[in-house]
């Protein structure tokens, strides 16, 4: 159940597969889901969230601001990263899973909790050029008919978390957009290009998806099919996360990986059989014995190192380390190269991408060919008198690529804008700690950028186990 809550991952556009991560573990997660309450304002939440202590998580002071505890009600989000810089400021970024109402509900319980502990008063956020704020609706109407108004918004994705809990509280919040709006309005149209050739696009994929699919069996070793298969499995929530990784590091094991250079997924896999040991209603009563306890505070240590966002990153490298293993003839190599592009190619056309796909667009573009793709198909069918379907209009792909390329590449320069806006202003401020209100798909840029400007940051995710409405989503980025 802890791992549940600690892998609860959103990004930013549509159902990504950190989403299916996250819905694939809220299977097995029991109770853990109610502990949602959707009717409450945040200040209640607050309140609960204080009697509930065995379920808080509380993040380890920082030196530069020793005086400063976080808590993040665990019901209502995860630190998942966190750095000490050394300019004295400490940005609290919470990812913005955009149009997602159980998603926005938590971010506002989160930002709540973070104000409580800390006095947080700035927050700068995505989406917007300007300071714009919802202060003086606080005048209008009861506090009852407000809650009930900011419900309706929230639920339509009208308004955002934050904007939730400045209508519904009265915290002397100020907010600072961060959009450079001729970025913005350059991504927005440039999404609006994706979307002309979206549909056509994916079917083309698709069918030779379907048809890369019907080739492995006649091609692939039966190691390789097996690990193709699994991916397949977990990639369409079939086997949960923890099965998929238990499966990864078997396999690595048995094939001699260097398993030190994946100190998260080796935690996670410890973390997992600890929990099968640990009786966490005893631990919660304080009746424990002294080896549950001594495998509890293993099992604590092991979830302190556990660093999600690297987590992510090594998941992709040791799938290479297999691949380079059980792949051992140039048709089987090629094919994975194929599946693989195949795969990143539909994500990049349906806003789906995640940034370790995205990165292995850029560097490996020579795979993202269409005709690479179809000559290689129609010709192994042809050898092995294989019936596959494979379409004619790779100019679909071709003739369109620049396009989704360019969607992706103003999103990193809006990454730039933000921090840039956002260094600038607070040096007119002598606060020193600012919320930031981004998409999950910024955060490893974001983090970077404010990592070499000395700001010390946590990042949190809210919690979120449903799928965001792909057209109220869009519906937001293109108002």
């Amino acid at each position: 159940m802890i791992i549940v809550s600690t892998l609860g991952i959103s990004l930013s556009y549509a159902e990504t597969i950190w989403e299916r991560r996250q819905k694939a573990l809220q299977a097995g997660a029991g109770p853990q889901a109610e502990k949602q309450a959707p009717k409450q304002t945040p200040e209640l939440a607050k309140e609960e969230a204080m009697v509930r202590e065995d379920t808080e998580e509380t993040i380890e002071e920082l030196d530069l601001l020793d005086q400063l505890s976080i808590t993040i009600p665990d019901q209502y989000g995860t630190v998942i990263e966190t750095h000490k810089g050394s300019n004295g400021k400490l940005i609290v970024y919470i990812q913005d899973a955009h149009a997602n109402y159980e998603a926005q509900r938590n971010l506002a319980y989160i930002l709540e909790s973070v104000i409580e502990d800390t006095g947080l008063e700035l927050v700068f956020r995505e989406g917007m050029s300007t300071n714009k704020d919802l202060n003086s609706l606080r005048n209008y109407g009861s506090d009852e008919a407000r809650r009930e108004a900011a419900e309706d918004l929230l639920e339509s994705a009208e308004i955002t978390g934050e904007e939730y809990l400045e209508l519904t509280s009265t915290y002397p919040l100020s907010f600072y957009g961060l959009e450079e709006k001729a970025l913005y309005e350059e991504q927005k149209n440039m999404l609006w290009e994706v979307d002309k050739i979206r549909d056509i696009g994916a079917d083309y994929v698709g069918r030779l998806m379907a048809a890369a699919e019907a080739l492995k069996p006649h091609i692939y070793t039966e190691e390789l099919l097996e690990l193709s298969n699994k991916k397949k499995d977990y990639d369409d929530g079939n086997i949960d996360l923890l099965a998929y990784y238990q499966y990864l590091y078997a396999k690595s094991e048995a094939n001699d990986a260097p398993l030190y250079v994946f100190p998260n997924l080796s935690n996670l896999i410890q973390i997992g059989e600890l929990e099968k040991e640990i009786d966490m209603a005893a631990i919660s009563a304080g009746n424990a014995t002294d080896e549950e306890m001594e495998s509890y505070d293993k099992y604590t240590r092991l979830m302190k190192d556990l660093n999600i966002n690297e987590l992510f990153k090594e998941e992709p490298q040791l799938e290479d380390f297999l691949i380079g293993v059980l792949a051992t003839n140039p048709d089987q190599k090629q094919l994975v190269r194929i599946s693989r592009a195949l795969s990143i190619m539909k994500n990049l056309l349906e806003i789906k991408v995640v940034p370790e796909e995205y990165k292995y667009f850029i560097d490996n573009k020579k795979d993202f060919n269409p005709l690479l793709w179809s000559d290689f198909i129609i010709k192994k069918s042809e050898e092995l008198r294989l019936d596959t379907d494979v379409p004619e209009n790779a100019y679909v792909i071709s003739d369109n690529l620049p396009v989704v390329e360019k969607f992706y590449s103003v999103a990193f320069k809006r990454d730039t804008a933000f921090v840039t806006r956002l260094d600038e202003e607070l040096k007119g401020h002598d606060e020193n700690i600012a919320g930031l209100i981004a998409g999950g798909f910024h955060a490893p840029a974001l983090t970077e950028l404010l990592a070499d400007k000395g700001y010390s940051y946590l990042v949190v995710s809210p919690r979120v186990t449903t799928v965001t409405d792909e057209s109220l989503y869009r519906a937001t980025f293109i108002r």
